[in-house]
């Protein structure tokens, strides 16, 4: 028999020694025994004991080794450093002061929150507030591109176009435009309205491939930017 199945015998034995032994009760021995096996059978209280499972010596053996393969690497470290023990903890302090000052540098710093923002998902923003230029500036910058190209510097136009709808967006959203942001960047922003996208993306690409291709873009060039920007502000009815 099994030790969890002698301890339970041996439970049952002193509960009915026990109950035999007890003349001031009022319940006899078989009445107390149906008792027993009435609760048992209700399966409420537990009156054996599960077998515990034996460990699987692979998984043992895993661990094992495991723990060995750590030992050794440790050990395998301390051998490594122990030569230059005594001067381990000056290379330390060097070593973070080097860490301090990299981080104060003003390039690693642009550096590391570039990184950053990029790696951080932006995708639970939106565009809270529809939004398209004022009047005043519309009629201003249709008029400096219109000069621009009617003098054949269609590039430039464009380009222009361009930097002005950026600080237009930026003068809306000034928490959105990075300094370190790019057309794409721009474009790509959740906090960009999307009414203003479209606009937005044909004005890109043109300037990409004015700027980035060496394409001279040409009237085609200029008119597709031209009639972007138009639809885009016709809703507050600019012509």
């Amino acid at each position: 028999m099994s030790a969890s199945g002698l301890q339970a015998a041996s439970v049952q034995a002193q509960t009915g020694n026990a109950l035999a032994s007890a003349p001031k009760s009022g319940m006899t021995v078989e009445e107390a025994r149906k008792l027993i096996q009435a609760i048992n059978a209700d399966k409420d209280i537990q009156t054996s004991f599960a077998h515990t499972p034996k460990p699987d010596p692979a998984v043992a053996e895993f661990w094992r080794k495991l723990a060995e393969g750590f030992g050794s690497f440790f050990k395998g470290a301390s051998d490594l450093f122990a030569p230059i023990a005594p001067v381990l903890p000056y290379l330390l302090y060097a070593l973070g002061l080097a860490v301090i000052l990299l981080l104060l540098s003003p390039v690693v710093r642009l550096f590391l929150t570039t990184r950053f923002e990029r790696l951080i998902a932006r995708d639970h923003l939106r565009a809270d507030t529809a939004w398209r230029p004022s009047r005043a500036a519309v009629v201003a910058i249709l008029s400096d591109i219109d000069a621009l190209a009617g003098e054949g510097r269609y590039d430039e136009a464009i380009h222009l176009l361009l930097v002005r709808s950026v600080a237009d967006i930026n003068a809306f959203r000034p928490d959105m435009v990075r300094p370190h942001y790019s057309s794409r960047d721009i474009l790509t922003h959740p906090l960009l309205p999307e009414a203003a996208r479209p606009a937005f993306r044909s004005i890109v690409e043109w300037v990409e491939k004015s700027y980035f291709a060496g394409l001279s873009v040409g009237q085609a060039g200029f008119d597709a930017c031209r009639q972007a920007y138009v639809d885009f502000v016709a809703a507050e009815g600019i012509a």
